[in-house]
C-alpha cells in the first residue's frame, strides 16, 4: 500500500507546478495568507484528481496504482507479504486538517482523515499468522476504515544554475486506521475451509497484526512520497513553484 502514498506527491505538486492545469489554485509563498492559500488549493485539487492530468503529468489517483510492495515480517506476522499490480481507492476522499510548506524550518507537513482506503491487488503469502501456518497465491482486498493518514518531510536546498530545489532526506509518517477488513482469495491452494478460517483469524485480530507491521508499513510509505517528491523537484525550482 502503501501505501500512499504517492498522493503526497501530488498534494505538493498539484499546486506546485511551474505551470499548473488552470483549475489548480496557485500560491505565492510571499503572500501574507500563504498557509491559507496553499492549504486550500490542495483541498479544492484532491478531487480533481480522480482524472489524470497528462499536460503536468499526473495520474489518476482514483485508483492509485502500485506495481510492487513488499512489508517484511514481524511479531506475531511472521510472513513476508509481497503484493504486485496493486491499486488503491479513496485517497481523493481525504479530509485534510493540514497541509503546510514551512520555508524557515525546511519542510512540508499534512495530515486528514481518509474515511475509506481500499487497496486491491495480488498478493503471495507464506510463513506463520499468530503461529497458524498461512500461504497462498491470489488476489486480496484490505479495506481501511477512517484512516488517520499523515507525515513531515525534512528537505535541504541545493543550488542548480541559479535557482533553488528542494531536496527532501528524511521523513516520518503515520497510517493509523480505526479498523481493517482483510480478504485473500485462494489461500491454501484454493481449501475454502481452511481459507475462511485464517481470513476468520486475521480479522478478528486485525488491530494486534497491524501493530506488527505499522512501522515497516508506514516507513516504506514515505520513502516511496520522498522519491516521487525528489524527482519533481529536481526539475522545478522552489521559485518556479511557489513564487
Amino acid at each position: 500500500m502503501r501505501r500512499t502514498l504517492v498522493f503526497l506527491f501530488v498534494l505538493v505538486s498539484v499546486v506546485s507546478c511551474a505551470k499548473p492545469p488552470a483549475s489548480f489554485k496557485k500560491c505565492n509563498r510571499k503572500d501574507p495568507k500563504w498557509k491559507e492559500c496553499f492549504k486550500e488549493a490542495v483541498v479544492d485539487a484532491l478531487p480533481q484528481l480522480s482524472k489524470s492530468f497528462d499536460e503536468v503529468n499526473l495520474p489518476s489517483l482514483e485508483p492509485l496504482w502500485i506495481p510492487e510492495l513488499t512489508i517484511a515480517a514481524g511479531g506475531s506476522v511472521a510472513v513476508t507479504q509481497n503484493y504486485k499490480n496493486s491499486k488503491i481507492f479513496g485517497l481523493t476522499k481525504m479530509k485534510l486538517d493540514k497541509a503546510e510548506v514551512d520555508f524557515d524550518k525546511n519542510t512540508f507537513e499534512f495530515s486528514g482523515i481518509v474515511p475509506e482506503l481500499i487497496l486491491a491487488g495480488e498478493y503471495t503469502l507464506d510463513g506463520k499468522v499468530l503461529l497458524l501456518p498461512v500461504q497462498g497465491v491470489g488476489n486480496s482486498t484490505s479495506t481501511m476504515k477512517n484512516v488517520s493518514l499523515g507525515g513531515s518531510m525534512k528537505y535541504e536546498e541545493v543550488k542548480k544554475k541559479g535557482k533553488t530545489h528542494m531536496k527532501f532526506v528524511s521523513a516520518k509518517g503515520l497510517v493509523k486506521p480505526s479498523l481493517i477488513v482483510f480478504h485473500f482469495d485462494n489461500l491454501f491452494n484454493g481449501d475454502k475451509l481452511l481459507g475462511d478460517e485464517i481470513n476468520r483469524v486475521v480479522n478478528e485480530n486485525w488491530k494486534l497484526l497491524y501493530e506488527d507491521i505499522e512501522e515497516t508499513f508506514t516507513d516504506a510509505t514515505m520513502k516511496i512520497i520522498m522519491n516521487l517528491c525528489n524527482n519533481v523537484f529536481a526539475k522545478i525550482s522552489i521559485e518556479e513553484a511557489f513564487d
